[in-house]
């Protein structure tokens, strides 16, 4: 039947994989493949980073494809990355509380949707379908205007991020490990700046998780 279901998405609504650009309703077989999570330790600072992949090649385009060109069916493909880069950082039976990188009002606009809690939520979901007690909480708000960071070097980055974050209050104690995510790791300033937020409220993450992280330059 998918043989059939693929070509006709293709015929009328134009169904294209987001690795390849071949005809798919999400993403092809091999780019599937390609893009399997990988979970990897990745510098960040102080405290353990995980990444699902490498911001390169297909994972790259997918991950482009789901925030820049509005591809939002690639959440349902990306959880499995949250998922999978939470797992190493949660001790087995310790509850998690899952806190996603807020997404500014500028992007949201952008882009019609937080993704990044939207995946956070997607991934929380599937933890818990596999016994992993996994809440998501919307822990962090911004204290000022940010500008983009694409285009600006790491010095730039952590200066437009510097102090930008603060943890809402809450109310009681909680056993919940905490653990950010982010989509895209690239220098490291976005999720540095949440774990200094975080710290400062008495709540220190004991680990970041994120869907892909970029090669360092050497």
């Amino acid at each position: 039947m998918r043989s059939l279901v693929v070509p006709a998405a293709d015929l009328l609504l134009g169904a294209r994989c987001a690795g390849c650009g071949g005809p798919a309703l999400v993403l092809c077989r091999s780019c599937g493949l390609l893009v399997r999570p990988d979970p990897t330790p990745v510098e960040a600072g102080d405290v353990p980073a995980v990444a699902a992949g490498l911001n390169v090649g297909v994972l790259r385009r997918v991950v482009v494809a789901w925030k820049e060109e509005g591809v939002t069916r690639l959440t349902d493909v990306l959880r499995h990355h949250v998922a999978a880069a939470v797992v190493p950082l949660v001790a087995d039976g310790i509850p998690v509380a899952i806190v996603p990188v807020p997404t500014s009002r500028r992007s949201r606009r952008r882009r019609g949707a937080d993704l990044v809690d939207d995946v956070a939520r997607a991934g929380a979901r599937l933890l818990t379908e596999v016994g992993v007690d996994a809440v998501v909480v919307q822990a962090l708000t911004y204290t000022r205007r940010t500008d983009d960071q694409a285009g600006l070097d790491a010095a730039a980055r952590r200066a437009n991020l510097d102090g930008a974050l603060v943890a809402r209050p809450r109310t009681g104690s909680s056993p919940r490990r905490v653990v950010v995510v982010d989509d895209v790791l690239t220098t490291g300033a976005t999720t540095r700046e949440a774990v200094r937020a975080l710290s400062a409220a008495g709540r220190p993450p004991v680990g970041i998780a994120v869907v892909a992280a970029t090669p360092r330059q050497s």
